[in-house]
């Protein structure tokens, strides 16, 4: 009896170090071609886009229910990458969970890494994958094929990777910011930060824009890693900045939210509020969208900051707010999802939730995608398509 339970033991452990290694959890998925992608549609790395502006074009209209409910252990980090017919959840467990857009039924989880912080980004059939431990923290996987391509080693790497033509750029604790070659993984060139990097970068033309978590928002000439300016704002930042064609929108922990100019990092207009920004807004139009941690989501002009309207929840926002063309769905330790007007800020819908949401929501074709932390990865439609297609337990 002992020998055979020895074997069992070791058998599973086998089966993890395989598993570690190799991606054996993944599977081949028939990604749409280049020419077919809609980049507002699909979401393919953090916030949607380069300036990460996190939109969406699409309604889900209220009342709402659940189509599908699919188990995901871990919290999912930052939001679900949708593409094609699949859904990526990756999570802080350095897991990717591939879930079928349809029906949420798994199609594949792989052990990828032992700890990721920040959404992978997916470029051409590969996902680039940045983690915070383990002996080597940049990867590069194959999704067509279901084959890793590189892992290389780096300091503790806490942003989302920014992929841009076939470079990456992201950030680490050890106050360095990374460009390094997307073919390969090797670095391109270094860049001496004031302190640790917990802001994602985002890029507007041949600049590339973050912060330090002691509240100095940078920019860099893409090319050369060359400093273009710096700005000292009020604040520990660890959100990341949201770009339009001229400014960069971000929030510090003092709960101060700028806007900087992208050209020469002059600051535009700053309001403060009483909670501490851990988040980043979202760009909808002419307005902006953020949730702070006095359990208020306010939306505001992009020229000057003026506060338009406020809604109030009972507990703190942390997670990006979804501005789409008649709504925002926005979600709160409060364990409610909540759907305002996009224009009042009045209350169109709520929707009670078993846990918290710490990842943010997104539309994809007719699901809202959210993720109640370390339990199920949730979509959620409009009634009529509910009764279409539920999946009965």
């Amino acid at each position: 009896m002992r020998i055979l339970k020895n074997y069992k033991y070791l058998s599973s452990f086998l089966a993890l170090v395989l598993l570690f290694s190799s991606c054996t959890g993944l599977v081949k998925l028939d990604l749409p071609g280049l020419d077919e992608r809609d980049p507002d549609q699909n979401w393919t790395m953090l916030g949607k886009n380069d300036q990460r502006q996190h939109y969406s074009l699409n309604n889900v209209t209220p009342p709402l229910d659940v189509v599908w409910k699919k188990r995901v252990k871990s919290t999912i980090v930052d939001h679900p990458l949708a593409i094609g017919d699949y859904i990526i959840a990756p999570t802080k467990a350095g897991e990717l969970y591939l879930v079928d857009y349809l029906t949420g039924n798994g199609i594949g989880t792989g052990k990828i890494g032992v700890a990721m912080d920040n959404a992978p980004t997916i470029y051409g059939n590969n996902i680039l994958v940045a983690m915070k431990a383990g002996p080597e923290k940049l990867l590069k996987l194959d999704l067509r094929n279901a084959e890793q391509e590189y892992k290389q080693n780096y300091p503790a790497i806490n942003t989302s990777p920014l992929i841009w033509q076939d470079r990456v750029y992201f950030g680490s604790d050890r106050k360095l910011f990374f460009c390094a070659d997307y073919k390969t993984g090797e670095e391109v060139w270094q860049f001496k930060t004031e302190a640790a990097v917990f802001s994602s970068p985002a890029r507007s033309g041949n600049s590339i824009l973050f912060a330090d978590v002691n509240g100095i928002l940078y920019s860099l000439d893409i090319e050369t890693g060359e400093e273009n300016w710096r700005k000292q704002l009020s604040g520990t930042i660890y959100s990341h900045p949201v770009l339009d064609e001229s400014n960069a929108y971000i929030g510090t922990v003092s709960g101060n939210m700028y806007a900087v100019s992208i050209s020469d990092g002059s600051i535009q207009w700053e309001r403060s509020f009483s909670g501490s920004i851990f988040s980043s807004p979202a760009i909808y139009g002419n307005e902006l969208y953020i949730g702070h941690n006095a359990h208020e989501l306010l939306c505001m002009y992009k020229s000057t900051g003026e506060v338009v309207w406020s809604y109030s929840t009972e507990g703190i926002i942390n997670t990006v707010p979804l501005p789409s063309p008649d709504y925002v769905y926005v979600t709160s330790w409060d364990k409610n999802l909540h759907v305002v007007n996009r224009l009042s800020g009045q209350l169109v819908f709520k929707y009670k939730l078993k846990k918290p949401v710490k990842s943010s929501p997104i539309i994809y074709r007719d699901y809202l995608l959210l993720h109640l932390a370390n339990d199920q990865l949730l979509a959620l439609a409009n009634e009529k398509i509910v009764n279409e297609r539920r999946i009965q337990p």
